[in-house]
């Protein structure tokens, strides 16, 4: 009892907010049964609310980054994040290698080529079809990882070499299938440029030996894309004009407007700069609407799961509203119950924002040990192979999740946030009790 006199009197005499008396008497009605006007069993309730609405909010926003990040790389395919062009009218082939050496050595470009692209179409034998045909230096092909490491028949080392780059190219697995074709065999690709002769315009064609054949994975780069000598290419293509478009792949799909700056910076020259998203307009506000709106979503759920805290709150209050006049008796003042209150709810709300971060982190950094784990009990319960995203028919065989320290941080402020918020109301009304009222039935 001296102990308990000690700490009024100390919050009487000007003690430093939220000092011990207070976190005492917070601690107490947090922890105080219901026969003692407590609210013990709605506090766990209100915690795990909180704790399961930040942790599916983690959880599911971490895996909806993973598949916004695997339909960006399915939709880009084998082609570049932006596209970088010299404004002048004709610039020089030295300029144009100048310019690619430059934005290059940026921080956060994995790799930049000069390129050239063009749309047509071609033939095996009696098969025709369409194909992507892009010009690219030997030496930029093998820096395609995709391409490099996935050679599924032929080899990469007679590639650019020869006359004018050679006759070799470099083709996808799924369009060697539907043209019969493997390494060795030749294939004609006809120039979308007609030839003017004194009997009309002919078509322009020629037969390229197919040097390797790649399975990247990615079914749109597989089915159609075709790699050729640079300067083949352009004498094919291009009527021997130099390419002057320069192709870059990010380390990050997400970071094509932070480069635009950087790339201007490191030109020196007027470009123009394109990016993954002008090219694929729908594809892009479609995942940024869904982006918006599902966090939206989210932060509704999480602004619900802190309601059993204003309901525990206002009941604490209300059962507790003797002790309130008891310590506004013997000295303490409003804003000390108003701080015993908020320490009482918010605590509720920060355990479970951080119980949530912690378990949902956990589960994105281990998404793949937990799908392998229910996969093999699946399998072993039923007696037959399963798998919880079979590749053939969505195109992938895990469940990706990709964590942004920048979201983690807002689900965990707005947890926080919309916690106190619940809390400050109670407690302000804990703060306004008028003693002589609140005993006078006592």
């Amino acid at each position: 009892m001296k102990r308990a006199g000690a700490d009024i009197s100390d919050a009487k005499n000007g003690a430093p907010a939220f000092g011990k008396f207070e976190r005492k008497i917070a601690g107490r009605y947090l922890g105080a049964r219901k026969s003692e006007g407590g609210v013990g069993l709605i506090s766990v309730l209100s915690f795990l609310c909180i704790f399961l609405a930040i942790f599916a909010m983690i959880t599911i926003m971490s895996i909806m980054n993973g598949f916004r990040a695997k339909m960006i790389e399915l939709t880009i395919g084998l082609d570049g994040h932006m596209y970088v062009g010299s404004a002048s009218a004709n610039p020089t082939q030295l300029q144009v290698i100048g310019l690619r050496d430059r934005i290059a050595v940026l921080d956060g470009v994995e790799n930049a080529f000069i390129f050239t692209q063009t749309q047509t179409f071609v033939q095996a034998q009696s098969r025709t079809g369409p194909a992507l045909v892009t010009g690219i230096s030997a030496e930029d092909l093998l820096d395609i990882d995709l391409i490099r490491d996935n050679i599924v028949a032929g080899s990469l080392d007679g590639f650019g070499t020869g006359h004018n780059g050679g006759d070799k190219i470099v083709i996808g697995a799924y369009l060697a299938n539907n043209l019969g074709l493997t390494a060795g065999d030749r294939l004609t690709i006809y120039s979308p440029v007609l030839r003017a002769t004194p009997f009309g315009s002919r078509p322009v064609f020629k037969s390229y030996e197919v040097a390797a054949v790649f399975a990247s994975g990615l079914i749109s780069a597989d089915s159609l894309n075709i790699y050729m000598p640079v300067i083949q290419a352009s004498l094919f293509f291009n009527q021997g004009r130099s390419p002057t478009d320069i192709q870059l792949r990010l380390d990050d799909a997400d970071m094509i407007h932070k480069m635009k700056a950087p790339i201007r910076g490191a030109a020196g020259e007027p470009v123009f700069i394109e990016t993954w998203e002008n090219k694929n307009q729908s594809t892009a506000t479609a995942l940024k609407t869904e982006q918006v709106a599902m966090r939206f979503i989210f932060m509704i759920v999480v602004l619900i799961a802190v309601f059993p805290i204003l309901s525990a709150m206002i009941m604490l209050v209300k059962n507790k509203s003797k002790d309130i006049a008891i310590l506004k008796t013997i000295g303490a003042t409003s804003g000390s119950i108003l701080r015993i209150f908020l320490m009482s709810g918010a605590t509720i709300g920060i355990l479970g924002t951080l119980a949530g971060v912690f378990v949902g982190l956990l589960l994105c950094l281990n998404i793949a040990a937990v799908q392998g784990g229910l996969e093999s009990v699946v399998s072993l319960v039923s007696g037959k192979p399963f798998s919880i995203f079979p590749p053939e028919v969505y195109g992938i065989d895990h469940l990706p999740a990709k964590v942004v320290a920048s979201e983690v941080f807002w689900v965990a402020f707005w947890g926080f946030l919309v916690s106190a918020l619940a809390t400050f109301f109670p407690a302000l009304t804990a703060s306004k009790t008028d003693p002589v009222e609140a005993l006078r039935y006592e």
